[in-house]
């Protein structure tokens, strides 16, 4: 029983940290002076972004309060009712 793959549809984090391993490269081409590769890549990859669409937003999560502190880095003592 083997799952078959599609290898033509990356994920959103690898196209991501594709597109920040580019962009620093141009960035280290541009502090020694010479000339960037094309962005041409680049371009490609901003592309791929768009058709997958937009990002999925997680969940938020529930906020709790954090425990008070006094003064003396101890913790306040909790009301008793």
């Amino acid at each position: 029983m083997s799952a078959e793959v599609d290898d033509t549809t990356r994920d959103r984090d690898t196209i991501e940290r594709e597109l920040r391993l580019l962009a620093s490269v141009r960035s280290a081409y541009r502090l020694r002076g010479g000339a960037p590769p094309p962005v041409s890549q680049m371009d490609a990859l901003l592309d791929e972004l768009l058709e997958l669409g937009p990002p999925v937003k997680p969940k938020a999560k529930a906020v709790r309060p954090m425990p008070s502190r006094s003064p003396s880095g101890r913790s306040a003592p909790r009301s008793t009712r």
